[in-house]
């Protein structure tokens, strides 16, 4: 699967300063550059010691004579989740991760795939590889229905556990919610490794197929034959953290995403296959193109679906009981207001405090995807609440995060030039960076009206 250029060059043009930011990994100045401990995972710095340069855009290490992590935004990625940057291994997965970091929109011009050829003389373990082979025609995985997913997900998350640490971050003071919203919205931890086989054989034991639900995917047994079915298994593509569940506008559970408590903060439960069993030959797409020269097969996916990157749709906790999988959201809420922000928890979170409907951006770049929805709803006024620092950022040498303010605008017009009212929300970034902050810590914001230009303190119903 081939990447667009321009989608390419986006990911090159990010800033190594925002993807730290959004890497949670808190980047302070000093002088003209910041400073931030090293991405390299197995360096342990007593002090921050690696230097970005924004102006450069371009980060280094420097603590106990660096240890070899430098470069630009791809190359800080890879640092932070492998240790190193292998352009051969790590190119493709690095700029997938920043997309998603970033919440930049992946786009694809087409498919390049290499084959992997039984040979007659090969081992079971090791069969060879060609060279890269033309273009294989194949569609693009398509993911099973919402319906499908709705209720496989309701089932797996039910089996299961959640564990304290993620009831106690949940419940506690950074997010708030009582124990019935944790119960209601089915948070859940990603189960061990140890316990995910028992857990999808009472799933698929239930009479649920797992293929082509995002999330889930099949693996290569060690010294496995990937003709041969039986040497492959069904597994998840999350290793820590908890489940957080997407719904769409007819309340069903369309996507999970995964809260990780490490770098990145959040990742989507996806499983794009990498690998087709196609004229009698394997062929696999080019991010595993290296790997698979290596004879690494433990690489090989199949069976999964990529998840996208969906809105989360909210209505208040207390018509989360109203709100059965089937029913629209204008059955049961009058939606000629919503307000959009960034993120799950924040949707979630705001909904819960302010009584409104809320729509959960994944990402910055996807406010698109809002325009068509709120139509068909027959919304007429919309309440943008992006974090802070897409108005002013003490950190960012431009005085503010350009890439969520150009986003913002662009929104606000198409939204305006469609005949909406938009509403834009501001506070002071002392109160917090993220509306859910700022509601939490039990402050308002201030509204301004984007047509008339007039302002005036919010208030809760």
């Amino acid at each position: 699967m081939k990447l667009a250029q321009s989608f390419i060059d986006t990911i090159h043009a990010v800033s190594v300063l925002e993807l730290a930011e959004r890497m949670n990994h808190a980047p302070a100045r000093r002088g003209s550059s910041y400073v931030v401990y090293c991405p390299n995972p197995a360096h342990h710095e007593n002090t921050p010691d690696c230097h970005i340069e924004p102006r450069r855009n371009f980060f280094n290490c420097f603590g106990g004579g660096g240890c070899g992590a430098k470069g630009n935004a791809i190359k800080y990625w890879s640092w932070a989740n492998f240790g190193s940057y292998d352009p051969k291994k790590h190119y493709v997965e690095a700029v997938l991760g920043i997309a998603n970091v970033m919440g930049i929109e992946v786009v694809y011009e087409g498919k390049m795939t290499g084959t992997v050829k039984r040979d007659s003389t090969a081992t079971a373990s090791a069969p060879s590889v060609s060279q890269p082979a033309a273009r294989v025609s194949r569609k693009e995985v398509e993911a099973r229905s919402a319906v499908d997913c709705d209720r496989i997900y309701r089932k797996f998350l039910n089996l299961c556990a959640l564990q304290p640490e993620h009831a106690r971050e949940l419940i506690g003071p950074k997010r708030q919610y009582t124990n019935e919203q944790v119960i209601h919205l089915l948070f859940r931890s990603v189960p061990s490794q140890t316990d995910v086989p028992a857990i999808l054989q009472k799933l698929m034991d239930s009479g649920e197929s797992l293929n082509r639900v995002p999330g889930f995917t099949q693996r290569l047994k060690s010294d496995g034959d990937p003709s041969n079915e039986k040497d492959w298994y069904w597994t998840i593509a999350a290793t820590r953290g908890y489940f957080i569940p997407v719904r769409d506008e007819d309340g069903r559970i369309v996507r999970l995403r995964v809260s990780t408590g490490g770098s990145p903060k959040y990742i989507w439960f996806s499983s794009m296959p990498n690998v087709s069993f196609i004229d009698q030959q394997w062929t696999f797409d080019d991010s595993i193109m290296e790997r698979e020269r290596e004879k690494n097969l433990p690489q090989m996916r199949k069976g999964g679906a990529p998840s996208g990157a969906p809105l989360n749709v909210v209505v208040p906790q207390g018509l989360m009981t109203m709100w059965t999988p089937g029913t629209h959201i204008t059955d049961i809420f009058r939606a000629n207001e919503i307000l959009v922000t960034e993120g799950e928890h924040k949707s979630t979170i705001s909904a819960n405090i302010l009584n409104r409907l809320v729509l959960g951006l994944p990402g910055v770049g996807n406010w698109k995807d809002v325009v068509p929805l709120v139509q068909a709803w027959g919304v007429n006024r919309l309440i943008l609440a992006y974090d802070t620092d897409a108005l002013y950022s003490e950190t960012k040498v431009e005085g503010k995060n350009v890439q969520v303010f150009n986003a913002l605008v662009n929104f606000a017009k198409t939204l305006l030039a469609n005949g909406m009212d938009v509403l834009l929300w501001t506070w002071n970034s002392k109160d917090g960076k993220g509306l859910d902050d700022l509601l939490l810590s039990k402050k308002l914001p201030t509204e301004i009206d984007l047509r008339t230009r007039e302002q005036r303190p919010v208030e809760i119903a």
